[in-house]
């Protein structure tokens, strides 16, 4: 892939020196929105030698099955972040809440709360222990707490509810005598009581996808620093979706200048600043997107709304999509041109709105294909797998086969995606993404056989840059944007 200069100066020296490496990292930061320092990387190179064998050249169709996995990806971002969390953390936040809980109690129903990258629960819990405090010394409320991560292993510690004094810092010793009523002492560590384990419930996620409930506050801490600037618009437009209207969004005290979204307003009370959601933009969203719809000044439904949409498309509708279905057009430009605006998600976003709204006809064969990408990216199969669906209905050319494979291989059913992976490299002969797909999946027969797909990848890729007839195919975009001399490289010491 190619590395513009302003960026490559962000890139650890690990990640330039090592073609492996370059790849999981942008890899990585697609799917998850992490991008990796140096530390993490040496840590992730001996991942991947456990996992992948001694080098990722030496078996690309292991390296790429690994990033199919997304138990691996999940083991992936545990070696990407530092899941460093403590009781009462940044205090400054919870006198806020204790400000903020009169007016909350006045809603006269249950306050939801979400704590978003949770790490090990002490967050969450903390949350619920100042919450269940002031619930019985005086105010009148009730509330429950929904807490994520994107680690498996810290989300089984935090229902565990077993810390050790790692967890008690003095950062947090002005809230004792809160703690002192809800850890119980047990043979050398510290066991949450079982009523504020009941008002949390835990549970395994990644940020970079929408969330479908709507919450009062959301706590998203400390974590900003890990994303780039463009995943940080995805998930500060996800946490925003999920906030009700005048619902409260609280961040790590050194990230407030990170956070930016026309319908966030910056708050500031008791020493700390915090974050509101608005009835109205507080600056141009459209400048913000760098695109036009006709949501443009309003925030993406709800991922509840947008299921409830896409399981309703009235059958008239749908009778309509099949007449005009010829008409749909694809084209690997158009598509490469609508993943580079924000990567993609604006379109995504926009062509969901459209699928399950009043005029579907309306959508291009080239924004559905690019929505299709970047929904398989971010890994939210039933997104992509309905946006293709209604492809297939007006298409069925080399693109469209080609991401139905795609489908089939990130959910790991081999057999069914090599079928659509053989359809798109016959209907095409330029669309090198098929054959090298093709290649990877033929790793696990004989020798004979695999350099047989690698050779036909090889001819593939030349022929796509023939520039025949002078139009330039942009098929990287299919790719993850790895550029074909990348993959025409590894296949070439492959063979070697």
């Amino acid at each position: 892939m190619p590395v513009d200069t302003g960026r490559a100066e962000e890139l650890p020296q690990e990640v330039l020196s090592s073609p492996a490496l370059l790849f999981l990292y942008y890899r990585t930061e697609q799917i998850l929105g992490i991008k990796a320092v140096s530390e993490a990387l040496i840590k992730l190179n001996e991942y991947i030698e456990k996992n992948c064998g001694y080098a990722f050249i030496e078996n690309p169709a292991a390296y790429e099955k690994l990033l199919a996995s997304r138990e691996h990806i999940f083991e992936i971002s545990n070696l990407l972040t530092i899941n460093e969390t403590y009781f009462f953390r940044e205090g400054a936040h919870f006198e806020l809440l204790i400000r903020l809980l009169p007016q909350l109690a006045e809603k006269k129903r249950p306050i939801r709360i979400l704590s978003a990258a949770t790490s090990t629960g002490c967050e969450a819990f903390s949350i619920a222990m100042l919450f269940d405090y002031h619930a019985k010394n005086g105010l009148d409320f009730d509330f429950s707490i929904d807490a994520f991560d994107v680690s498996a292993e810290a989300i089984e510690t935090a229902k565990n509810a077993r810390y050790t004094s790692n967890a008690m810092r003095s950062d947090g010793a002005a809230w004792k005598y809160i703690m002192d009523e809800y850890l119980i002492a047990d043979r050398g560590e510290f066991v949450v009581t079982q009523n504020i384990r009941n008002k949390v419930n835990f549970f395994q996620h990644n940020i970079m996808r929408s969330l479908d409930r709507q919450y009062d506050i959301i706590f998203f801490r400390n974590a900003l620093i890990y994303f780039t600037l463009k995943n940080r618009l995805n998930v500060i437009d996800n946490l925003t979706d999920s906030l009700v209207k005048d619902g409260f969004l609280f961040t790590g005290i050194a990230e407030t200048s990170l956070v930016r979204h026309p319908l966030l307003a910056n708050r500031f009370l008791s020493e700390a600043f915090y974050f509101q959601k608005t009835h109205a933009p507080q600056y141009s969203v459209q400048a913000e997107w760098k695109y036009e719809a006709p949501s443009a000044h309003t925030p993406a439904p709800a991922k509840r709304e947008r299921d409830a949409q896409k399981k309703h498309i009235p059958a008239k509708q749908n009778e309509s999509y099949r007449k005009k279905s010829a008409e749909l057009k694809t084209a690997s430009e158009e598509v490469s041109a609508l993943l580079e605006i924000e990567e993609g998600r604006p379109n995504a976003v926009k062509t969901l709105e459209i699928i399950g709204g009043k005029d579907p006809n309306s959508i291009s064969g080239s924004s559905l294909a690019a929505g299709a990408v970047y929904f398989l990216n971010t890994q939210d199969f039933d997104s992509a797998d309905m946006v293709l669906s209604y492809l297939e209905k007006g298409n069925s050319g080399s693109l469209t086969r080609f991401l139905r494979g795609e489908f089939y291989f990130l959910n790991g059913s081999e057999k069914e995606a090599e079928h659509f992976f053989e359809e798109a490299a016959v209907k095409d002969r330029t669309f090198w993404p098929a054959f090298y797909r093709i290649a990877s999946l033929a790793s696990n027969g004989n020798r004979t056989r695999y350099e047989y797909k690698i050779k036909k990848t090889l001819e593939s890729i030349e022929l796509s840059q023939s520039n025949e007839n002078g139009i330039r195919r942009h098929y990287e975009c299919f790719m993850g944007g790895f550029s074909p001399d990348y993959f025409r490289r590894i296949l070439e010491k492959k063979l070697a």
